[in-house]
C-alpha cells in the first residue's frame, strides 16, 4: 500500500519533471524511492550488455543466458522488465554511444516514474562492454544496413563498401561522423571507464572458460552447467548471404579510412593494428562492481580530425 504522503511526493515530482529541462534533473536530483511496492534492496541488479552494433552483442547475450542463472528473456532499458528483477538478474541490451546516454535523454521514457526506475536500475547495473575487430564490425554492418534490418539505416543496394565507409553515418545524431569514426568515438568513450567489464569478441571465441571466469567474478554469479537455448541473434548469416550479391572486401582504401578515423581519437590499445601516438592505456580492469552516477559527456574528435572532416 502506497502512503498518501508518497503519492503526493510522486505527483509533485512529476509536475516538476514536466516543468524543468531533463538535463537539469540529473542523477542527484532524481526521485530514487521504492519502485512500486518493492522495498529497497529486493530487486536484483541488471546486467547490461553494451556494444557497437555487429560486435558480438547477441553472442555475449546468449553466453549470459546459457551459462548464468538469469532471466531467459533479454530486454532493452526502456522496456518493462522490472517485475522480473524481483526473482533474478535480467540481461539488457544497449548500443549507447557513451555511459548514461539513454538515462540523460527524454526520448525513451513513458513517464517520470519510468525514467526514475530505469535510472536507478542503470546506475546499479553490471555493465559489460564487448569490442570486436572494427574491420569485421564495419563489413558486417555494411551488409546489415544493405539488407535493411533497421529500416531507418537502410542504404541503397548500389552503394559500394568504400563509399559507405566514407559517407556520414546515419547513426550519428549530427550526421558528421563516418562509420569508422563513429566506431572510434564509441570505443574511445567506453574505453575510458574502469567500472565496466571489457570483453573482446575474439578472446571469447578462443578462451570461453577464461572469459566466463572473468564475467562470473564481475557479476558475482557462479558459472552453471551450460543450458541450450535458441540464439537471440538478429540478422544471422546476413553477411554470408549478402556477400554473394555484393562484394565488400577490405583493401587499402578501406584501411586508409579506418586509420584516418583512428588517428582522430584517443583509442585504448586494442591490438587491432590501430596503434597511434598519445593513446590512453589498454582497456581497464574494473576495480569494483557497483556503479556511482557520473556526469557524462560525449567524446569528440580531436581538433585535427575535426578540421579534416570539416566538423
Amino acid at each position: 500500500m502506497v502512503s498518501f504522503t508518497r503519492k503526493v511526493h510522486r505527483a509533485w515530482s512529476a509536475v516538476k519533471w514536466g516543468q524543468s529541462r531533463r538535463h537539469e534533473a540529473g542523477n542527484q536530483g532524481a526521485f530514487l524511492g521504492g519502485i512500486g511496492d518493492c522495498e529497497e534492496g529486493i530487486l536484483q541488479p541488471a546486467i547490461i550488455v553494451q556494444s557497437h552494433r555487429r560486435s558480438g552483442t547477441h553472442f555475449l547475450i546468449d553466453t549470459l543466458l546459457q551459462n548464468f542463472q538469469v532471466a531467459r528473456d533479454w530486454f532493452q532499458l526502456e522496456e518493462d522488465f522490472f517485475s522480473r528483477l524481483g526473482r533474478m538478474p535480467v540481461v539488457l541490451k544497449s548500443h549507447e554511444r557513451h555511459f548514461g546516454e539513454k538515462t540523460h535523454s527524454r526520448d525513451p521514457w513513458h513517464s517520470y516514474l519510468h525514467w526514475v526506475a530505469a535510472t536507478a536500475c542503470y546506475s546499479s547495473a553490471f555493465h559489460l562492454h564487448i569490442v570486436r575487430n572494427p574491420r569485421d564490425v564495419l563489413r558486417s554492418q555494411y551488409y546489415f544496413d544493405r539488407k535493411g534490418h533497421e529500416p531507418r539505416h537502410q542504404i541503397a543496394p548500389t552503394l559500394s563498401f568504400t563509399d559507405y565507409l566514407a559517407s556520414p553515418s546515419s547513426r550519428d545524431p549530427e550526421g558528421r561522423l563516418t562509420p569508422p569514426a563513429y566506431w572510434c568515438a564509441h570505443v574511445s568513450a567506453w574505453g575510458r571507464r574502469s567500472d565496466v567489464l571489457h570483453l573482446r569478441y575474439e578472446e571469447m571465441c578462443l578462451d570461453m572458460p577464461g572469459q566466463l571466469g572473468r564475467i562470473s567474478a564481475f557479476i558475482g554469479l557462479p558459472v552453471l552447467h551450460r543450458r541450450w537455448l535458441p540464439s537471440t541473434a538478429i540478422g544471422r548469416n546476413t553477411s554470408e548471404r549478402q556477400s554473394q550479391l555484393c562484394a565488400a572486401d577490405w583493401g587499402p582504401a578501406e584501411e586508409a579510412l579506418l586509420q584516418a578515423a583512428a588517428a582522430g581519437f584517443d583509442l585504448p590499445r586494442l591490438g587491432y593494428g590501430l596503434e597511434t601516438e598519445g593513446q590512453i592505456p589498454p582497456l581497464p580492469v574494473p576495480q569494483h562492481r557497483r556503479y556511482q552516477p557520473a556526469a557524462v559527456s560525449m567524446i569528440r574528435p580531436t581538433p585535427a580530425y575535426a578540421a579534416q572532416m570539416d566538423i
